[in-house]
């Protein structure tokens, strides 16, 4: 379990928003798993504030590819703007650049794993960009702002943005009428991270397009998201599933990280016959670790495509994020 003496207990920092203990060696260390999840979701919590700028009209009737190859050489945008840009629109949070894009040079610990299956399936969520849906669940509930992915062919290949209530409500209904995405012209404003944060607050940095958002205000009727007609070919990425074997746990909110198993299947959300493919692959994942361990529990999962109902709620981690609760449990 490592050396206790090294290591300094998980820990909300409602200042910093840092979820992640640290030890001697300034090394990211997690105990326990809902504040792991709350970590990979926690960069987008000052987008979630809206713009704290005045903004300016530029990027009109512009391919994504374009406004991301401007976003990744210019480094910074000096000012927020006004943008109406081309793309596909899935509705789930992307939690975090793939380790291609990532800027931190902290080593990222972990305790020994039971076992070198669990290990390997850790190490393969955390180094990819999987996505989480939690947002959209939360729609008809306390005005909750639904946080979705913005790109092209691959949602490690994407912005985040964020839609009011009203909007992502219309919105949810038309996407559920297609393969779960569509292809869309936004009309927003684009902002870099330290538009959205509040003065004196500290902006952690994660590089790539992640430090990028496209924000729709509800109140200005130019922000809008507009369906297009044309079809999307490929628009991969993850399916996951947040195990426990319940004979490994007293507490159920309470779950340390070394108990877990995170399974997962990377898929073309477009294509039936891939998405059943890979759904059939989790499923048999499962079973061969329930075989293995006995009956599971299913602590998070990643979105509606898979059967089952979490133990942990969505508003939980949604709470956190927006700083209106500072319990994890």
């Amino acid at each position: 379990m490592g050396d206790k003496n090294n290591v300094v207990q998980d820990n909300i920092c409602t200042e910093c928003g840092d979820v992640a203990g640290r030890d001697i060696n300034n090394s990211q260390t997690y105990h326990n798993t809902q504040i792991y999840l709350l970590d990979r979701v926690n960069p987008l919590k000052h987008f979630l504030n809206g713009i704290q700028e005045p903004y300016e009209k530029d990027f009109q009737k512009t391919e994504f590819n374009t406004l991301k190859n401007i976003l990744l050489t210019t480094k910074k945008l000096k000012k927020p703007c006004s943008v109406s840009v081309r793309g596909t629109l899935f509705p789930s949070a992307l939690l975090s650049s793939g380790w291609w894009d990532r800027l931190s040079s902290n080593h990222k610990k972990h305790h020994n794993w039971k076992c070198d299956l669990q290990k390997w399936l850790f190490h393969g969520f955390d180094l990819w960009g999987p996505s989480w849906a939690f947002s959209w669940n939360l729609l008809d509930k306390n005005n909750a702002l639904a946080i979705a992915q913005f790109g092209e062919g691959d949602e490690a290949n994407t912005i985040p943005v964020i839609i009011s209530c009203n909007k992502a409500m219309k919105l949810l209904t038309i996407l559920q009428e297609s393969w779960g995405g569509r292809e869309v012209e936004i009309s927003g404003v684009l902002g870099h991270k330290k538009h959205f944060a509040h003065k004196n607050i500290p902006i952690e940095l994660i590089g790539g397009l992640l430090d990028y958002c496209i924000y729709l205000e509800d109140d200005n009727c130019n922000h809008k998201i507009e369906i297009l007609c044309c079809k999307t070919d490929i628009y991969s990425g993850y399916l996951w599933k947040c195990l426990v074997p319940k004979k490994w746990i007293n507490d159920r909110a309470n779950v340390q990280l070394d108990n877990v198993y995170f399974i997962w299947e990377h898929t073309d959300f477009t294509k039936s016959d891939a998405l059943k493919y890979n759904l059939d692959s989790l499923y048999q994942k499962e079973k061969y670790i329930e075989n293995l361990h006995g009956e599971l529990i299913l602590l998070q999962k990643s979105s509606n495509h898979i059967q089952g109902t979490p133990i942990w709620e969505d508003r939980k981690f949604y709470d956190l994020l927006r700083g209106k609760t500072n319990e994890i449990i």
